[in-house]
């Protein structure tokens, strides 16, 4: 029969622990503190340990290399005020598995199961060299944070590619950092490229680099992103915008650390971690005939999701005070309970970006200590309630898919993003009397973007570049 040592000091957590591992054919032992559990594991053997974060007196975290001394026996953490300093220490102390609370029971269960047999067919892991947590920029203890925290730990233990996906504005790239500087490669740099906003024309050069003489005025060598990211990280920010000549050069490069410098027939060796990051949906990446499915695969070997502020919303007080700190010059200053209470019910749609430009506007308005809801800005429309013209859309839509639906249509989301896209161009060109400059600007996109995206629709037609 399987020993496990249960110790956390809810007794209703525990009672269902008994229950779930009971019916798991397991002998169960409960301890409400990690100095008792010390001492049991120093009198008897457990095969499996399930222990929270914070128990009175000593915390999980500190215990459980104590733990170790004594007990080969697979730790799985459980915490519901996880941070994602609580997730790195956890995985670099060689927890098993890190649970953020509340989880379902088929998942608990799994896990369960998992370490159970672990213990029986897995000699004492070697313990990971303790490295310095540095200090995090992330805000929230909601559950899709604490899930988010977990992601993070277990991606930098790894060296493998990650996809970031995520609403603009979710902090994609906080997460790329995070993941960076708990990796094995932080004492190296991280170089972020954010691929839409860079020329596509020039995109090769500045990532691989150029020889003397491949073009003219390039009197030496230049090397590129990829050889200055050595021995770190490459952040490929918005790797959708990718041209498929760019895509083709990086699968190679991230399959190998091999590539060319434009220009040049001898090949460049770099090595480098990559971490991508993108807005569109995945199954567009998938789907898209624009991005090539190799290396979008290659790419997503670990895929982490940033979820949106409208599905944290109890982070929304923390983060706006955490923003409010940061531009009052350590000054105490709050937001009234009124106001707190506005920020909440907004929907942002630009996530926590848009929360902070809220914060630091309101903030400069007044340099009052308490920030009252009237200088906060009204609230747009709730997509729940929309105007005519989204409403409309929507219909439009729905009525849109229930047809393909009928015929058979395949890859809708694809189909249904490419006409409503190009729709969309085609408007801001007429209101802009076909300015590209103008129109990438509306659109929130580079012109050279813009450019690609009318090359694919078949526009060759003049325009005014400025």
């Amino acid at each position: 029969m399987t020993r496990t040592l249960v110790i956390d000091d809810e007794p209703a957590i525990c009672r269902c622990f008994e229950t779930l591992l009971g019916s798991l054919d397991c002998e169960v032992t409960v301890t409400a503190s990690a100095e008792e559990a010390l001492t049991l594991v120093r009198q008897q053997t457990f095969d499996v340990i399930v222990m929270d974060v914070r128990l009175p007196g000593m915390d999980g975290l500190t215990a459980m290399p104590r733990l170790r001394e004594s007990s080969d026996a697979p730790i799985v953490i459980i915490t519901a005020h996880g941070d994602l300093s609580t997730a790195i220490s956890a995985v670099r102390e060689g927890a098993f598995e890190y649970l953020p609370k509340p989880f379902h029971l088929d998942q608990i269960t799994q896990v369960l199961k998992r370490a159970i047999e672990h213990s029986r067919t897995t000699a004492r892991r070697t313990e990971p060299d303790a490295v310095a947590i540095g200090r995090s920029d992330f805000v929230g203890n909601s559950l899709p944070m604490q899930q988010l925290f977990r992601q993070i730990a277990l991606a930098a233990q790894h060296d493998a590619p990650v996809l970031i996906t995520g609403e603009s504005g979710t902090g994609k790239e906080l997460v790329a950092h995070a993941i960076h500087i708990h990796s094995r490669r932080a004492a190296k740099p991280i170089v972020p490229v954010h691929l839409a906003s860079v020329n596509s024309g020039l995109m090769e050069r500045e990532l691989f680099g150029h020889s003397a003489g491949a073009f003219t005025g390039a009197e030496t060598a230049q090397s590129g992103l990829l050889q200055r990211a050595n021995g770190g990280t490459l952040f490929l920010d918005e790797i959708g915008e990718a041209p498929m000549a760019v895509q083709i050069k990086l699968l190679r490069a991230v399959e190998c650390g091999e590539f060319y410098r434009v220009g040049s027939s001898v090949p460049e060796s770099s090595d480098f971690r990559t971490i991508a990051a993108t807005n569109r949906p995945v199954s567009y990446l998938r789907a898209s005939d624009m991005f090539r499915s190799d290396l979008f695969y290659r790419l997503s070997t670990i895929h982490i999701h940033v979820p949106p502020l409208r599905e944290r919303k109890d982070d929304i007080p923390l983060l706006a005070q955490h923003f409010l700190n940061q531009v009052s010059n350590g000054l105490h200053r709050s937001f009234t309970a009124e106001a707190l209470q506005l920020l909440t019910e907004r929907t942002y749609a630009g996530n926590v970006r848009e929360l902070r430009n809220i914060v630091v506007s309101a903030a400069r308005q007044t340099p009052a200590g308490e920030i009252p809801a009237e200088i906060l800005p009204p609230c747009e429309a709730d997509p729940g309630q929309p105007s005519s013209t989204s409403g409309d859309l929507r219909a439009a839509a729905r009525e849109w898919t229930r047809q393909a639906l009928a015929d058979s249509e395949s890859s809708l989301l694809l189909k249904a993003t490419q006409i409503v896209e190009s729709e969309v161009i085609a408007a801001v060109l007429e209101e802009t009397s076909n300015n590209r400059s103008a129109a990438a600007l509306r659109l929130g996109i580079h012109r050279e973007t813009l450019r690609d995206k009318l090359v694919r629709r078949g526009d060759t037609g003049e325009s005014i570049e400025h």
